[in-house]
């Protein structure tokens, strides 16, 4: 199986996990989700890159989006906050 495919599985899998769990714990606010699922999928890009130097160059462009992401996310958090 080619790297981007287990990849791609891997992270299905983590994300369906948690979204079961997330639904078992009775949680229902969508940015809880959504950086529940950044900080996953940045864990998992890491790790995949860490033991594979070929993966670490396209690999590296989706871990910059998924942290800009969770930058956003988080921003939008703080203002809710303060305002």
């Amino acid at each position: 199986m080619r790297l981007y495919n287990r990849y791609i599985l891997t992270v299905a899998l983590i994300l369906l996990l948690s979204t079961v769990i997330m639904i078992g714990l009775g949680q229902d606010a969508l940015d809880i989700y959504f950086t529940v699922y950044i900080i996953e999928a940045l864990l998992v890009t890491e790790v995949y890159v860490y033991f594979n130097n070929k993966a670490r160059r396209g690999l590296s462009y989706v871990s910059t989006i998924l942290f800009g992401g969770f930058i956003i996310t988080l921003c939008l958090q703080i203002v809710r906050i303060l305002a």
